[in-house]
């Protein structure tokens, strides 16, 4: 059984959140040992792509004035915005979770342990290129709710959550976002682009569940969705 390093985090601000994503990443190119993060955010926050200029979708000036908190991933991927949610991030080599070597990315692979957490809460979802629809909705966006690409994990027609990789020769690094409730027109207030049509592209747990459990419970079935998925087991730390 392989194992993997898990670190529970408490609910940090956004730039020691990415900066311990890009340490863990970093750490694993030294020493080979995967990691999964489960982690969330002290403040309103919104994350964007290495290769997004935030300026251009976000309005800095209002999230400085009202203390939402703006930091670079170092993924790709559009803005994300960051507040009731599980967060998680992953680095591990392609073996760890049975990706074969000659296939250059397989996100049915690295996205079926998400796919068995919302299983596990009774969630009927499904990539997005397998929904019905999916040509007419098929769109890049340089807002991540916003967009739907083709393993985007949705549930009927609403995608939920979004997640985003760097890959470095065999190692993987992935993060990515389960929402418990989107404030919508929150958001509004800060970015520049946001769909007036949002809510129905978007959802949340809160949203798709009868009763949300606490988000305690959610995270460790995350976990434990992780652990049956790749057939790994874990050490702790802090």
């Amino acid at each position: 059984m392989k194992t993997f390093r898990l670190i529970r985090s408490q609910a940090s601000d956004a730039e020691y959140n990415m900066a311990l994503d890009k340490r863990i990443f970093c750490r694993y190119l030294e020493e080979g040992v995967p990691v999964l993060r489960i982690y969330g955010w002290q403040f309103p926050s919104m994350t964007y792509g290495i290769s997004q200029k935030p300026e251009e979708h976000i309005d800095l000036n209002k999230c400085q004035r009202d203390g939402v908190q703006v930091s670079q991933r170092i993924t790709g991927g559009g803005v994300l915005f960051h507040n009731h949610e599980i967060t998680y991030s992953l680095v591990c080599a392609k073996e760890d979770i049975g990706e074969e070597r000659k296939v250059f990315v397989s996100y049915r692979n690295i996205c079926s342990f998400l796919m068995h957490f919302y299983e596990s809460l009774g969630l009927n979802v499904s990539f997005a290129l397998e929904a019905v629809g999916f040509k007419n909705r098929s769109q890049p966006h340089e807002l991540c709710s916003a967009s739907h690409e083709k393993y985007d994990i949705v549930i009927g027609s609403r995608k939920i959550g979004g997640n985003a990789q760097k890959r470095v020769r065999q190692a993987i690094f992935q993060h990515g976002s389960i929402p418990l409730s989107i404030d919508w027109d929150f958001l509004r207030r800060y970015v520049y682009s946001l769909p007036d049509n949002i809510s129905l592209l978007a959802t949340a747990l809160g949203e798709e569940l009868a009763v949300l459990p606490e988000k305690q419970i959610l995270e460790q079935k995350l976990i434990d969705a992780f652990a049956y998925t790749y057939g790994v087991g874990f050490i702790e730390e802090k």
